[in-house]
Formats: structure tokens, sequence, C-alpha cells
């Protein structure tokens, strides 16, 4: 296994490539680096997988529901990701995609009734995995869980994805825009509108961090302590007094931490 420094790298994709040969038989990358919030450009990652005969997996978590994701222009062979972060629903509950013609690949682990050929007639004393997606679904799905993703998805596309995510970058400007007028703190996240997401890291000289983040938290303002950073991350219906609150809030807990 191999793995890149993308943070660090000047072309990120280029350096993923570069670490590629005649020996990967896999490129498994985030569409958004979780930590910096770092957006790769996929499209390229895909074709060159494609060229070379490379499976090519994307951890999706923080893209869908954030904005807009074409696994197919992509030339993904899976896409997973779980329901609970930008989609807004339930914890316990994801999504997978999976080439049709790689599907035969994958080993299957877990198996029930649910996941069979012939689903419903349960006199049969033969059984064959289902030749669709349905045999990576082994037990009986979680209901409940896909009634609230269902409602929180249709919320998601009754706005739009191309205006949830113009939304989320309205709030990435304005947060970009007053943390840099914040002294000594340093933004770790990309600044370029093509790299960027709705995730924002920063850190601030003589800080202790994981401190800053608890008295935020303490303080109704709602982050993420990673990459030994703080990590700001506006949805798009996040009210601009929110991030205006956010911003106070740090510049008067700074002296403290």
């Amino acid at each position: 296994m191999r793995e890149v420094d993308l943070n660090s790298a000047e072309n990120p994709e280029q350096a993923l490539i570069k670490q590629m040969d005649s020996n990967t038989r896999l490129l498994t990358i985030s569409s958004i680096q979780y930590a910096s919030g770092l957006k790769m450009d996929l499209a390229p990652l895909g074709h060159h997988c494609r060229a070379s005969e490379t499976l090519f997996c994307v951890d999706a978590i923080q893209s869908l529901g954030a904005v807009p994701f074409d696994a197919q222009a992509i030339d993904a062979d899976f896409v997973m990701a779980d329901g609970h972060k930008w989609m807004l629903g339930p914890e316990g509950l994801a999504l997978f995609y999976c080439k049709q013609e790689i599907q035969p690949q994958l080993k299957l682990n877990q198996f029930g009734w649910h996941m069979v050929e012939h689903q419903g007639d349960y006199d049969r004393t033969d059984w064959s995995p289902a030749t669709n997606a349905q045999r990576f679904e082994c037990g009986s799905p979680n209901m409940m869980g896909i009634h609230a993703l269902s409602a929180s998805l249709s919320l998601l596309l009754e706005v739009g994805l191309a205006e949830v995510d113009a939304l989320i970058q309205t709030k990435v400007d304005y947060l970009l825009e007053q943390l840099q007028l914040i002294p000594g703190l340093s933004i770790h996240s990309p600044l370029e509108r093509k790299s960027r997401s709705g995730i924002i890291n920063f850190t601030i000289n003589n800080v202790n961090h994981a401190l800053l983040h608890k008295q935020l938290v303490q303080s109704n303002i709602i982050c993420a302590y990673r990459g030994g950073g703080i990590r700001f991350s506006p949805h798009f219906y996040t009210p601009d007094s929110a991030l205006r609150s956010a911003i106070e809030t740090l510049k008067l807990l700074i002296p403290s931490t």
C-alpha cells in the first residue's frame, strides 16, 4: 500500500497518479479531505484508472449533499458514503455504488434472506446471490433510517444541489474573509474555489486548539477538532447570525487559550 500526502502536494491528482504503476490494483480516495476540506478533481483520476485497468474507489461522505456529484462522469467503480453528514440523514444508514460489471468480483462476507436471487421463495433448498446490487443488502433494511434519509434527500433535491453548493460557498466566503482578519490565524484549507469545499480548517499561533474547541462547543458553536486545527463547516441552511456568532465567540475565547 502507498500513501500520498495530498495537502503538501502542488498537484494532488498528479501526485496520486505518479505513485501508480503496473502493480496498482486499486486507487482509493476521499472526494473531499475531512480535515483540510481539499476537494479532489476526480475525473482525471477515474480516467487514468480506466486507462491503466485499475479499480477506482471514492469515499464521498464529505461531498454528497453538499456538492454535485456524478459517479459515471468520474468513472468510479465504487462510491460509498454514510448518510449522517451533508446528506442530513440519521446514523446507521449508508449508500454503496458499484459498477454492474464489477459486482461479481466482490467477495460476499455477509448473507441473509434479502440478498438472494429468489427473494421470498422460502421453500427453495438451493439459493444464489442476487444478480443486481441487492446482493449487498444481506438482512432486513433499516426502514426508519431509510424514511428519514428519504426526507432529508427530498429537501436537498427540492433546493437543488447547485443552489446548495452556491449557498455553502457564500458562507465559506464570509468565514474566510473574517478569519483572515484575526492576527496569528492560519488557514489550512484551499482558498481557490475549484479546490475548496464547505470545510475550513484553521490554527492560531500559541493556542491550545483542543481546549479552544472545547470552549467553542461549550459556547454553542458547532465545530470540530480535526487535523490539529479547528474545523468550521457550515451547511446551506446555516443562518448568517450563526456565522457572525462563531467569529465573535472565537475572538473572545482566543485570549483564554
